[in-house]
């Protein structure tokens, strides 16, 4: 079966359960709190933020987690995040957070690390 598409950002979040939603918005209040000029649209058949028409994040809901796309590079800014996101790696190239335990603090850095790098 084949994945859902959305025609607009709208349509995804009234298909996303209400767990699903919140961890979105999550996301939405980091981006938007480090980088107000951000822009969120649909790419990929995702939420997806850019900033400068450049892509920051991707973000999807889930049935037990959110997932972020891509897994941020080490940074001199963070050196280690990429050992505290270790247990988060499922994939490739993909972090997954358990509704029940959102580490907003963790996801505050993957947010901050993307920016860094498209700025």
């Amino acid at each position: 079966m084949a994945a859902p598409t959305f025609a607009s950002l709208g349509e995804y979040l009234a298909a996303t359960s209400p767990q699903g939603r919140a961890a979105l918005e999550v996301v939405r209040r980091e981006v938007l709190a480090q980088a107000p000029e951000a822009i969120e649209r649909l790419s990929y058949g995702m939420p997806t933020f850019f900033v400068g028409g450049k892509r920051v994040v991707h973000m999807a809901a889930w049935a037990t987690h959110l997932a972020l796309y891509p897994v941020p590079p080490a940074s001199a800014q963070d050196p280690d995040l990429p050992t505290e996101l270790a247990a988060y790696v499922k994939g490739k190239g993909t972090l997954h957070f358990d509704y029940g335990e959102l580490p907003e603090a963790l996801i505050a850095r993957v947010v901050r690390a993307h920016l860094t790098q498209v700025q």
